[in-house]
């Protein structure tokens, strides 16, 4: 039945859809799982976020809330985690792209949210996977400089590409001064994708003094985070 009550305690933050929802006997579930979201992104730990769960629902009934509704809450906060891991940035301000250091530590809290349940599919070697574009050098008989400068330049324009054509990799990293490397989610028509983006790299790489073209793949990620890491190395090397 629903609630035919308004809540008669102080809801906690994020708490006033959620209380509508209950209220009404309408939409908890997609009530609680944006109740979640939004802790997740306010960045507040899950044990914050059940905590004011549990107020609202008090404050509505009396009650705690009940097992479907914590799971569709948590489940909501760690969707919202996990986007948030993408969105995180420590990007070179001349190429946009993030530092390799910045990828372990993103694969690495990715393998931490699996393990403690925050993620809705914990299985990421088969949801996730590295991309990997790596292009050719630079020629060796240009000024120093220039050459450094060219390089960072043909980096910029290979991770623009990346970001656009590619949306499940939003935050390439350099992994090596010619590889970048991007933690991306596997979908449909993800192959098709980085196949055109090699294609678009190719073509403004023709546009530089040095020419050239690249190649690109993608990676499983291994079932655990210890072999991960010696991955990441060996693409660093």
């Amino acid at each position: 039945m629903p609630h035919a009550t308004r809540p008669t305690a102080v809801l906690p933050p994020h708490g006033s859809g959620l209380a509508d929802a209950l209220i009404h006997g309408l939409g908890q579930g997609e009530a609680a799982a944006a109740f979640g979201a939004a802790y997740a992104t306010a960045g507040d730990g899950l044990d914050v976020c059940l905590a004011a769960l549990d107020d609202t629902c008090l404050a509505v009934d009396g009650t705690t809330a009940g097992p479907a509704l914590v799971r569709r809450t948590a489940l909501g906060w760690g969707e919202a985690l996990e986007r948030r891991f993408h969105s995180l940035s420590c990007a070179d301000p001349v190429t946009g792209i993030g530092s390799i250091q910045h990828l372990q530590t993103e694969v690495a809290a990715f393998y931490r949210a699996a393990g403690d349940g925050w993620l809705v599919d914990a299985d990421i070697a088969r949801t996730h996977a590295l991309v990997v574009v790596e292009l050719s050098a630079v020629r060796d008989d240009v000024d120093t400089a220039f050459g450094r400068l060219e390089a960072a330049l043909r980096r910029a324009a290979a991770g623009e590409a990346l970001r656009t054509g590619m949306p499940e990799c939003p935050q390439p990293a350099e992994a090596h001064p010619r590889r970048l490397v991007a933690l991306a989610r596997r979908s449909d028509g993800l192959h098709h994708r980085l196949a055109d983006v090699v294609d678009e790299i190719d073509r403004r790489l023709a546009l530089s003094p040095s020419g050239g073209r690249c190649r690109a793949w993608t990676e499983r990620l291994p079932v655990d985070p210890d072999t991960a890491r010696l991955l990441l190395d060996e693409l660093a090397r």
